[in-house]
């Protein structure tokens, strides 16, 4: 009876609402969950010549794909956890492994601001960091959008490559 009523109020994931929802329909996973890594990019880049952006930076803490879409004002995103819950194990795993990466580098170089704040020490570690985090962050586009498979090391391809494969479909 418990699992008639909850596949009753399952979201029916159809491709098309998927897609209206941003969400890939083939590995279930929305590209908005990357905004949290982006931002603080973003951010980075500013730290060598806008020093006041740091604090903004040491304030960044790791969020999993669940709690940034809870927490956020995503229209659809009961329907974004939904999918997510459903997503295919290969492209979940390779996609949560690259965000713990992510992670990691983030708090890597949390520590290694903190340590070198207010010298120009700071400036290049922001640079190479927000280097690192595009690269992690344009396979981790790959993945979710099914550009970077399973079976690819993710080496190969550039992030032109998978932009560039993203335009074409």
């Amino acid at each position: 009876m418990l699992d008639a009523v909850r596949q009753e109020s399952r979201i029916e994931l159809t491709p098309e609402r998927l897609r209206a929802a941003n969400i890939h329909p083939e590995t279930r996973l929305a590209t908005d969950y990357l905004n949290h890594f982006n931002e603080v990019i973003m951010l980075l880049e500013l730290v060598p010549s806008m020093p006041d952006c740091l604090d903004d930076v040491l304030a960044w803490q790791p969020a999993s794909y669940e709690e940034h879409f809870i927490r956020s004002h995503y229209r659809d995103k009961d329907l974004v956890l939904e999918a997510f819950a459903e997503a295919p194990v290969g492209s979940r795993r390779r996609f949560l492994a690259l965000v713990e990466e992510m992670d990691t580098v983030m708090l890597e170089t949390i520590a290694q601001l903190k340590a070198h704040a207010g010298t120009p020490v700071a400036g290049y570690i922001a640079e190479e960091a927000s280097d690192r985090l595009k690269h992690l962050a344009a396979r981790t586009s790959g993945i979710m959008n099914a550009v970077i498979h399973d079976d690819d090391e993710g080496e190969g391809a550039s992030a032109q490559d998978a932009i560039d494969a993203l335009m074409t479909r």
